[in-house]
């Protein structure tokens, strides 16, 4: 069969490929090869078939030596050497064109489905090559084997993409089984015989739910058909469905030829490749029950990697890292590849030593390649984060003391400036004094003034007043004038004027007019009523010298002429216009012009009086008037110099200001400086520090990322021989050395000590080994795994996360609801209590396949959004759990299962709670204050840093900046001295608290020997939990001293008895022994009271090879024994004591009981651990007797 897929695989090839002999001779070496090769596991069998395969070839082909010794560097033929999608089988011309190749379709790849970030070097190409080959083979089956993490899926899924098949890969769910199974084969079925589908059904270990799915898959394998996986009627719809085609290809369409059509056609298009581990002996049992799985695929057995192959990948990865020089990288990439090989080394004498399993595969060393690269990245943005806060805080307290100088200089110019400006006021002072007095003299002038003008005026006024109320007396009498006058017209007057003989009154009346009308006051003499008549000959002229007669200037004697005519008692209007209408109105003009004028008249000398007031009322106004505008002209100039003088005085209230905030900043600049003195030195220190850490950055940061990437499981003692005995002694041995901090701390570099304050605050242990495995865990990119069987790291991450965590078991009613509610929100959750097998459906979350369309990670049938910030950590308190490689691979396992020193220190706090409450908790509050303090004084140095690296501008002008500094300043001494106290209180304290460490030491002896008991039986299991509450149980049976040594002596003994009481219930009668000595011999050996070397030799009974015996009652055996004790000091000349008193030591060897006996001579006298060693020499049959 064999023989037959070399030549199907030559048979791929055409002219185009075969050319030649020598062609076709390389074609057959590659093909035997993949059908024999790859299936060999071991390095000495790969030895054997090449120089089996070698000689063949040169025994048969002539001159084909050369061609053979060309293949060993490179010889792969595949069906895409010419590019994807052009399938012709061809040999690989060069490893560049086929990463070239390869690379193309990874990438088109990763456009439309999962994202897989392969790193294509020559191994992985390899594997592609080999699966593609299977694949395009008829009927090509692949069984991939291979720890996990090794690429097996990955690698198929690219091959199957190259060839344009799809991937199938049944999804896990609560409650899948072999119907499930059935139906999803039925369906693939399906699609490759009816559709005509190219298919490649991916099956892993993990997907095995039920080994009754093997029967299937053995089914499908060995004949293309599994039986009762389709009814009746579907069975006649395939072969409806198929008929025409079968027609078409001339066959006759019965249901016997259409089955066997649609069967071929499915083993045709249809590829089942297996991934399995070789871990175990799962595989070895599976091969033997399903002989299919083994003879019908054809086998790629995934190797671990070799070293060369480990140096080209992390060199690949490291040629894209700026931040390393050039010149390390290949040491760095030798240092990468030996630490995963040395683990590897370790792992097994860890499994040898401890029974604990621990795995790296390549997807380990990857992910260590990666988490490097990113903490390099991330430290050194930190780091120069660092250097620059505190280089901007050096610089600005450098330019404060700089400036101090210049701002002493500038303060004396504006010191000088302000004085001359004082001088210039006080001048400007004086002029405006004078000038206000000037101005204060000519207001008094003018208040003078205007009282006079106001009294003037008052007195103008009056006169004004009595003028014009007497003329308001003349006012009626111009009125009933003017009245008289508006009573008469033409018509009137000329009938007047017809008048011959007029009656005695009117002929009065009208001589009195002509009496006041008289021409420049004369008199006429001719009164007469015709002289009258001369007079009113022109009425319109006569009318109108009535009215405009100037009533104010009646000379004298016209009024004494016309005062007869008024006495007449007849001279009455009333009277007179019985005569005459036009008479009358004449005669009441003539009397009330005259009364008019007689009350003229006595107003004029009051006229006269107001005129001549209102004249000095002039003057005085005209006087004021320029007293007021020299005021005017005195009041600008004084507004001027007051103005000028406000200026001055702004001017030297500015440069007083100005000066005053020189003296100010030069307070606060030395006020800064002073309070930051010794900042300066210590800032400076610690630049200097963290640019000599950017020189060792990377190598530092390359034995961090080794210390979290593998170191997390393994305990203490091989932690420390891994990075202290093998890793720092290879950094040293390089060509080209890798700088790297000498006796660097990991967790110096990862944390400080307020963030393991914090941790401790939250409930983590003090020890060493809890304070690595919290720094592994909060650093670590792979999801961390707690092994945790006394549950005190799942107490520490819950009391870490508080509120934000979200808790869940496997199994648990909508566990997946929380995980997929948590994975969009990008919460934080812990899965508790896993057992060693986890749920399938958790693989694509485990392995953070994201799907590249929108960030999803599929989780069962759904795919839900995947949150950069989720982050899932897992938890067992499985003692020793064994997790297969796939797992270790995606995750990072953390080994919190408490250590000795840990529990000591927490019994030592147990007793001493009990024994000293008081003392216990002034300790336990120390603890917290000074874990505290720490925090404090963290937050207060960074607050610091961050005030003065933000100010920004003219900081020294900053007073609230500079007092907030102060007090920052300030606070942190008052914590520092805090801190000083607490110490020396806490030496105290601890020197208390150490009078009850054997007790401790005792107790955690104790559950570490009960503990290891499981390795004798796996049934011995005891909780922590359990041992705590008998432990303290015991503590309170413990008989009272008043003596503190009395005391702690009888708490050992109490629980010493109480813990052999409690343990020994639990045994088998043939195991207490073991454990009683086990006991007996650890609590000696605590005490010193043994040596280390004798308990040794009795433990392991080291013989000493190729030594015969000189006495025929000692074996060979039991002689080396001896020669190997008498090596020893204490047993110095037993061997030739044995030979020297052969008869003694003879009947005591060969006695029945020789237990029983005294040893011979001076042997007798040692002690009884010696006693045994030389017992477990010579008679180990006797060693159960003698221990009881």
């Amino acid at each position: 069969m064999r023989r037959t897929s070399i030549r199907g695989g030559i048979l791929f090839s055409s002219v185009e490929c075969v050319k030649s002999a020598r062609d076709l001779v390389k074609l057959y070496l590659h093909e035997s090869n993949r059908v024999y090769r790859d299936k060999m596991v071991e390095e000495k069998d790969f030895v054997l078939f090449d120089k089996i395969q070698t000689e063949v070839v040169k025994k048969i082909f002539d001159d084909m030596e050369e061609t053979v010794e060309q293949t060993g560097s490179l010889n792969m033929y595949c069906h895409f050497a010419n590019g994807v999608g052009e399938p012709k089988y061809m040999p690989v011309q060069s490893w560049e064109l086929l990463t070239q190749t390869l690379a193309e379709a990874l990438e088109n790849h990763n456009e439309v489905n999962a994202v897989m970030d392969l790193v294509l070097f020559e191994d992985a190409m390899r594997h592609v090559c080999r699966i593609n080959r299977i694949l395009e083979s008829p009927r090509g089956n692949a069984l991939l084997v291979g720890v996990g993490g090794s690429g097996k899926q990955s690698l198929t899924r690219l091959a199957a993409f190259i060839s344009s098949m799809d991937v199938f890969q049944i999804t896990l769910r609560k409650g899948y089984q072999i119907l499930d199974f059935k139906m999803d084969l039925a369906v693939l079925c399906l699609k490759a015989g009816v559709k005509n589908l190219k298919t490649v059904f991916l099956m892993t270990d993990a997907q095995v739910a039920d080994e009754k799915f093997l029967v299937l898959i053995n089914d499908l394998l060995a004949s293309g058909e599994v039986p009762d996986l389709y009814s009746d009627d579907e069975v006649e719809s395939i072969i409806s469905n198929v008929r025409n085609e079968v027609k078409s290809q001339g066959l006759v369409d019965n249901r016997e030829n259409c089955w066997k059509f649609f069967i071929d056609r499915v083993r045709r298009q249809l590829k089942v490749a297996l991934c399995f581990s070789p871990v175990g002996n799962k595989l070895r049992v599976r091969s033997r029950k399903f002989p299919a799985i083994v003879n019908c695929t054809a086998i790629d057995w995934f190797h671990e990697w070799p070293q060369q192959a480990l140096e080209s990948v992390s060199l690949r990865f490291l040629q894209n890292t700026e931040s390393i020089e050039p010149t390390v990288k290949q040491s760095i990439s030798k240092f990468m590849a030996f630490v995963h090989t040395s683990v590897n080394q370790m792992s097994q004498s860890y499994l040898s030593n401890e029974q604990r399993y621990n795995y790296t595969t390549p997807k380990s060393f990857l992910e260590f390649i990666r988490l490097y690269q990113s903490l390099l990245r991330r430290n050194g943005k930190e780091l120069k984060s660092k250097t620059e806060r505190l280089e901007n805080g050096l610089l600005k307290l450098h330019s404060t003391s700089a400036q101090v100088d210049d701002l002493k200089a500038k303060l004396a110019t504006q010191e000088v400036e302000l004085k001359q400006k004082n001088e210039d006021a006080d001048k400007l002072i004086q002029e405006v004094g004078v000038e206000t007095d000037k101005v204060s003299r000519e207001k008094a002038m003018a208040d003078e003034e205007e009282r006079k003008v106001a009294l003037i005026m008052l007195e103008v006024q009056q006169k004004q007043k009595d003028c014009e109320e007497d003329l308001a007396k003349a006012e009626p009498a111009l009125t009933a004038a003017q009245a008289a006058l508006n009573t008469l017209n033409k018509t009137n007057l000329t009938e007047l004027k017809s008048f011959g003989s007029p009656p005695p009154a009117v002929s009065n009346v009208s001589a009195a007019v002509m009496v006041l009308m008289a021409p420049g006051g004369k008199v006429p003499r001719d009164r007469s009523w015709k002289a009258a008549k001369v007079a009113m000959a022109r009425v319109d002229g006569f009318l109108d010298s009535l009215v405009h007669f100037d009533k104010e200037n009646i000379p004298e004697n016209c009024l004494r002429a016309i005062r007869p005519y008024l006495q007449d008692p007849e001279f009455n209007p009333e009277f007179v216009a019985t005569k005459s209408y036009a008479a009358a109105g004449l005669c009441s003009w003539v009397i009330n012009i005259v009364k008019f004028y007689e009350v003229f008249c006595d107003v004029e000398p009051k006229r006269q009086a107001l005129g001549r007031a209102t004249s000095d009322l002039t003057t005085a106004q005209e006087k004021l008037a320029a007293i007021k505008a020299k005021i005017a002209h005195l009041d600008e100039n004084l507004a001027k110099l007051t103005a000028k003088f406000e200026r001055a005085t702004a001017d030297k209230l500015k440069c007083q200001q100005e000066a005053e905030a020189t003296a100010g900043t030069i307070s606060l600049a030395n006020r800064l400086v002073g309070g930051l003195a010794s900042e300066n030195v210590r800032w400076a220190e610690a630049v200097q520090n963290f640019k000599q850490q950017e020189s060792t950055l990377c190598g530092d940061i390359l034995l961090i990322t080794a210390f979290i990437s593998y170191l997390g499981f393994f305990t203490k003692k091989y932690r420390q021989s891994l990075m202290d005995g093998t890793w720092r002694p290879y950094l040293s041995q390089l060509q080209v050395p890798i700088p790297v901090t000498p006796g660097l701390d990991p967790l110096r570099m990862l944390t400080d000590d307020a963030d393991v304050a914090a941790w401790q605050n939250q409930g983590l242990p003090a020890d060493r080994m809890s304070v690595e495995n919290a720094t592994i865990l909060v650093t670590c990119e792979r999801w961390p795994l707690l092994v945790d069987p006394q549950l005190q790291g799942i107490k520490w991450v819950k009391n870490k996360y508080g509120e934000d965590l979200r808790i869940t078991q496997i199994g648990r009613k909508g566990y997946l609801q929380t995980i997929e509610q948590a994975l969009e929100a990008g919460d934080v959750v812990l899965i508790e209590n896993l057992e060693e097998s986890i749920d399938p459906v958790l693989g694509p979350l485990l392995g953070r396949e994201v799907i590249k369309k929108g960030r999803f990670i599929k989780i069962g049938d759904k795919e839900c959004e995947y949150n950069p910030k989720f982050r899932l950590i897992l938890h067992t308190k499985l003692a020793n759990p064994h997790y297969q490689p796939e797992l270790q691979a995606q995750a990072t396992l953390i080994n919190f299962t408490v250590t000795r020193d840990g529990l000591e220190d927490q019994l030592l706090a147990a007793v001493v709670s009990m024994e000293r409450p008081d003392l216990e908790q002034l300790k336990s509050d120390l603890t917290k204050q000074q874990n505290g303090f720490k925090i404090t004084l963290k937050t207060l140095e960074d607050s610091l840093l961050s005030r003065l690296s933000s100010a920004s501008g003219n900081f020294l002008g900053d007073t609230a900046l500079v007092e907030n500094l102060e007090v920052t300043k300030q606070t942190a001494a008052e914590v520092e001295e805090k801190v000083q106290e607490a110490k020396v209180t806490e030496v105290k304290i601890n020197e208390a608290r150490e009078h009850y460490r054997p007790v401790a030491a005792r107790a955690s002896l104790l559950y570490f020997i009960m503990n290891d008991l499981s390795r004798i039986h796996p049934m011995y299991q005891f909780s922590l939990k359990a041992f705590s509450s008998f432990f303290q149980r015991a503590v309170e049976k413990a008989a009272p001293h008043e003596s503190l040594a009395q005391r702690v002596a009888s708490l050992m003994d109490s629980i010493t008895f109480s813990v052999f009481q409690y343990t020994t219930r639990g045994l088998f009668e043939c195991d207490k022994l073991t454990y009683l000595a086990q006991l007996t011999f650890q609590i000696l050996l605590l005490n010193q009271a043994v040596g280390a070397a004798e308990l040794d030799f009795l433990l392991r009974s080291p013989v000493q090879a190729g030594v015969t015996s000189p006495v025929e009652f000692l074996s060979h055996q039991a002689w080396g024994g001896i020669k190997a004790l008498s090596a020893m000091e204490e047993f110095c000349n037993l061997d030739r004591d044995i030979e020297g008193s052969a008869k003694s030591w003879k009947k005591f060897v060969e006695s029945e009981c020789p237990e029983k006996e005294k040893f011979p001579q001076e042997w007798k006298s040692k002690t009884a651990l010696q006693r045994l060693c030389m017992m477990r020499a010579m008679r180990p049959d006797r060693m159960t007797y003698a221990m009881r």
